[in-house]
């Protein structure tokens, strides 16, 4: 009935897979798990899970990068229903697969249902604040707020497919690096008319990177945005449903871009120091416009 589908990079997935499986045996489900490592640099053993029954492995010995992983797993998946969690993610309830099986019995069409994603109530170390309080603060909602706008709040790291949706759309393997991804393929989902439904089933995300690993991620999602841009792929319902694109649209509507070039050529290094030394969600979104408007 349902295939479990995890894309690793360097990240012990032991717990997260023992939790699973323990749920979806106790539920009497079909069910597969395949753990794809995408050329991990660091060793887990995460292949000695197949003593578990239902679960597989393979490595592959060149990264391919999250959106072909992603597909890669689709093809070898032979259920129906497919859930997708990042590697770095964590069971959060012990009723987490029987939300969605409930969750599937009702929407047996194709379909796309997004669980969430809950962060740990306490404070991590300094040097992991940033995502932390990001993720808390952006991506930690209810899901009353993200069915608004439900293809807006998609995202890959806790979701369920019907497996036929991918007859019809498939994740865009040019993004071969962190960021947008996730985005441009909800807008795809949009676009072929198929259902995205947000529930209240969240999986912690535990992977937290440090500060200055999470800012070079957001620069380098930046980049991907940029290339989307170039490429003429996204809509007007892709930008206006970007917070960075639809300000940076307003500022050019508004003549304000001669002016805040300037600014920011000046100032945007000070602005990634003072996040980095004083993480601060404000001045995170100061300096995502100010990158965008530099490179584009």
């Amino acid at each position: 009935m349902i295939s479990v589908l995890i894309p690793i990079y360097n990240f012990n997935v032991a717990k997260l897979v023992k939790d699973l499986h323990a749920q979806l045996t106790y539920a009497n489900v079909v069910f597969e798990i395949i753990l794809g490592d995408d050329a991990s640099t660091q060793q887990y053993n995460n292949e000695k899970l197949t003593d578990l029954q239902g679960v597989s492995y393979f490595s592959l010995p060149e990264n391919i990068g999250r959106a072909k992983m992603r597909n890669l797993l689709v093809e070898k998946a032979i259920h129906p229903f497919l859930l997708f969690m990042d590697c770095d993610a964590a069971v959060s309830s012990g009723l987490y697969i029987n939300n969605y099986i409930v969750e599937i019995s009702r929407n047996p069409a194709p379909v796309c249902i997004i669980g969430g994603v809950a962060y740990r109530l306490q404070k991590p170390n300094p040097k992991y604040y940033l995502r932390w309080y990001y993720g808390k603060k952006r991506e930690a909602t209810d899901a009353d707020i993200r069915n608004r706008k439900p293809y807006k709040s998609f995202t890959s790291f806790n979701a369920v497919f019907s497996k036929s949706i991918f007859d019809l759309v498939k994740f865009d393997e040019s993004f071969s690096t962190y960021g947008n991804e996730d985005t441009f393929f909800g807008d795809q989902l949009r676009n072929a008319q198929i259902s995205v439904i947000h529930i209240n089933n969240p999986l912690y995300h535990d992977g937290l990177d440090t500060n200055e690993e999470y800012l070079h991620k957001v620069e380098t999602s930046i980049d991907n945005l940029i290339s989307l841009l170039n490429s003429k792929k996204i809509d007007s319902n892709f930008v206006d449903e970007n917070r960075l694109l639809a300000t940076y649209f307003k500022c050019k509507k508004l003549k304000a871009m001669p002016t805040l070039r300037v600014y920011y050529k000046k100032y945007l290094p000070k602005i990634k120091q003072k996040i980095l030394k004083k993480p601060s969600i404000f001045w995170l979104d100061v300096y995502k416009l100010g990158y965008l408007m530099q490179n584009l």
